[in-house]
């Protein structure tokens, strides 16, 4: 633990996983702190040492602080905004992505460069954010989701991904796909209902899904209280995988992908489905109820250059 004292000037609660992919020294934690010390802000900070650490000091020392900023990846965001969904006045959350994919970053145009980021925090604008909340006990930020589609990453030929990218893995996986395990589940949301057996599912929130696909809806809004599910439904024929790769393409209705948004969703199943929030475990479920918190934090972003 580090403290900067000035009782005249705002709090930042700055909390740091030592772990994350970016840091590569206490360097790191001194430019994060000078950049927040010379706009006027006390900065107390601490480093995790375990998971759920940073649920922990939130709950503990975030109603203290103007501001909760953390320095991690998306696992620790997550803990983070865990921590501030329990409270009654959640202050606003400055996120410096350190994670090897920043995923939640890049759908809200948060800077990968430390001390941009950092800047950001002290002199950027605030973007009201929707929260999901999964069976009551977990929060997501981006993404709740399940499914066994990350077998094909492994037997794609590396030649193949160097010349064609992400498209490899949809080729390719027309040798494998029939292999992979897919889930027989029940969806339900506003008044519609499917029952389909699904390889890769979840709830979004979020203009990227799983680092394959760039979504072109343009109707997708992450703070308008509706999140988007999509369902990739399992092909039994080589004309039922060219719909799926074709819906890569150009994201239009599609036979074997279930594509649409509400506020709730229920997602049950015969079986045990192993289930990730941002892309952390959250347990094996037979039933999983997602619920939009519309609004629920505040990030602060780089200002709109006008």
């Amino acid at each position: 633990k580090s403290v900067i004292m000035n009782r005249d000037k705002k709090k930042i609660l700055l909390i740091i996983n030592p772990n994350a992919g970016r840091i590569k020294s206490m360097r790191t934690l001194s430019d994060i702190v000078d950049i927040f010390s010379h706009a006027g802000f006390v900065t107390t900070s601490y480093s995790t040492k375990a998971k759920g650490d940073a649920t922990q000091l939130v709950k503990e020392h975030a109603q203290n602080h103007d501001i909760v900023a953390c320095a991690g990846g998306d696992g620790t965001l997550n803990e983070v905004i865990s921590g501030l969904m329990s409270l009654e006045q959640a202050p606003p959350i400055g996120y410096i992505p350190m994670g090897t994919s920043n995923d939640f970053a890049a759908s809200i145009g948060l800077s990968t460069n430390i001390k941009a980021a950092a800047r950001d925090i002290v002199g950027g604008e605030l973007l009201s954010h929707d929260i999901g909340c999964f069976n009551k006990e977990h929060y997501f930020s981006y993404i709740a989701s399940f499914g066994a589609m990350t077998e094909v990453a492994y037997l794609t030929p590396q030649k193949l991904k160097n010349y064609l990218g992400h498209t490899a893995y949809m080729l390719d996986g027309a040798r494998h796909i029939f292999k992979i395990k897919a889930f027989r589940i029940k969806l339900e949301f506003e008044d519609k209902f499917f029952e389909e057996d699904i390889l890769l599912g979840g709830v979004t929130n979020s203009r990227k899904v799983a680092g394959l696909v760039k979504l072109k809806d343009d109707k997708i809004s992450l703070n308008d209280g509706s999140y988007e599910t999509i369902c990739f439904k399992k092909p039994k024929n080589i004309k039922q995988l060219s719909y799926t790769i074709k819906w890569f393409a150009d994201q239009k209705p599609n036979p074997m992908v279930i594509y649409d948004r509400a506020s709730r969703f229920k997602i049950r199943s015969e079986e045990y489905i192993p289930w990730t929030v941002d892309g952390e475990f959250a347990g094996y479920h037979k039933e999983v109820e997602i619920e939009n918190k519309m609004g629920a934090v505040n990030f602060f972003c780089p200002k709109k250059k006008e």
